[in-house]
């Protein structure tokens, strides 16, 4: 392994940024995919005051600084959420939207077929997914094939008044939206994050959420997948991993002490920590919770991504916040240990400097193709207008080669 050795003033620089898109207001998430075959990562966002979701392709390395390629793939009022999943099997990425507010609907936005048509709007169709009309507001999705049958199916959680945790179930023709039916797999009160990850070694897929807001349900837990046949259409077993209380945001799961074992780390909002839960054995039930302290420099807790940012072969996070509009504070940094995670403070470094205010979601990934982990998020509010930075990324000038 190479290690490289990165000077501190380096280490603390502002990186520079890169628009994807700054178009309108609210700008909220970013999902990631190749969805045109050229191994570079594509992207779906959803604009949640402007009520649509848009798709951008990568331009290829020699433009990626540019704006991207985009296209407006459906109108999807109050939008929280949108990924790519192939749902009816066709070998093309469709993008799923969640809608909370009062709209309380799920789109399926389909994509063409043909990948030289991703950027025709004509070749898109948009529809609701009529089991899910009205029946809460839906805030966060993942693909994941559960019952083995048909296609890929999709786990989403909600918030609020009668919230769940529950999974559409594909049908043997995908595309009669009609044949799809939901499966409560547990309560909930905010969801924030859905993962899917084999958290008892059993050999299926289990859920792990960070359920916000008070309530029994609050915390991050795990959702034991009961395995094949008609146990998957029930409740499955919880098992909570920490934060129990905690106004929770977005979670990420990374082995951070490097022992084999997947680590859960979340921001908490009321408190303002990161809160680090050690996985301590192979059955997902034994943690430890370390807090990890948020500096005063910054905003509110609001997003979590772990990764090796300077690689020199320890892992590190990048934390994004709300500012709260102080221009004293920057919204976006990254932290290192300086000798195990499980110290309660964490060596600080910049990233945006003072510039937006309302982050949220991140994505690690060598965007330029220089050999470093890049940090692409959204910001949605950012500006006298109330026109944000909108889809943007930063480049990272550490490990340049």
């Amino acid at each position: 392994m190479m290690v490289f050795i990165v000077p501190l003033k380096a280490q603390n620089k502002i990186w520079k940024r890169h628009i994807i898109d700054s178009c309108c207001s609210g700008a909220d998430g970013v999902r990631i995919a190749d969805i045109n075959g050229d191994n570079l990562p594509d992207i779906a966002t959803g604009w949640e005051e402007e009520g649509f979701t848009k798709v951008y392709l990568h331009p290829g390395r020699r433009h990626v600084k540019e704006l991207w390629p985009a296209l407006r793939v459906g109108n999807t009022p109050d939008v929280e959420d949108a990924f790519f999943a192939d749902l009816d099997n066709d070998g093309a990425m469709d993008v799923i939207t969640s809608a909370e507010g009062e709209t309380k609907k799920i789109y399926i936005n389909w994509s063409p077929t043909d990948p030289s048509n991703l950027m025709d709007i004509s070749q898109w169709e948009s529809r609701v997914l009529p089991t899910s009309e009205g029946l809460m507001q839906w805030m966060f999705g993942i693909p994941i094939q559960i019952d083995s049958l048909h296609g890929i199916d999709f786990v989403v959680g909600a918030k609020n008044r009668e919230a769940e945790i529950g999974w559409f179930k594909a049908p043997k023709k995908p595309r009669e939206l009609g044949q799809w039916t939901w499966n409560t797999i547990s309560n909930a009160t905010w969801v924030m994050s859905l993962i899917s990850s084999d958290m008892d070694h059993d050999g299926d897929f289990d859920i792990i959420t960070s359920d916000r807001m008070a309530g029994k349900t609050n915390g991050v837990r795990w959702l034991e997948n009961p395995g094949k046949g008609s146990k998957v259409n029930q409740k499955w077993k919880n098992h909570y991993i920490g934060a129990r209380g905690k106004d929770v945001m977005f979670m990420d799961l990374a082995d951070l002490d490097k022992d084999g074992l997947e680590d859960a780390i979340v921001t908490q909002y009321t408190d303002q920590e990161i809160i680090y839960m050690r996985r301590l054995d192979t059955t997902g039930t034994q943690w430890e919770s370390y807090s990890i302290d948020i500096p005063a420099k910054t905003g509110r807790a609001k997003a979590v991504k772990a990764g090796d940012i300077n690689g020199d072969g320890k892992i590190d996070l990048v934390h994004s916040t709300n500012t709260q509009r102080d221009e004293n504070r920057s919204g976006v940094y990254w932290l290192s240990y300086p000798n195990t995670p499980m110290d309660a403070v964490w060596e600080w470094h910049n990233i945006s400097g003072p510039i937006g205010y309302k982050y949220d979601r991140i994505e690690l990934l060598d965007l330029d193709g220089d050999g470093d982990l890049d940090v692409v998020t959204t910001e949605e509010n950012y500006g006298q207008n109330s026109s944000g930075l909108g889809l943007l990324w930063f480049e990272n000038p550490l490990n340049n080669r």
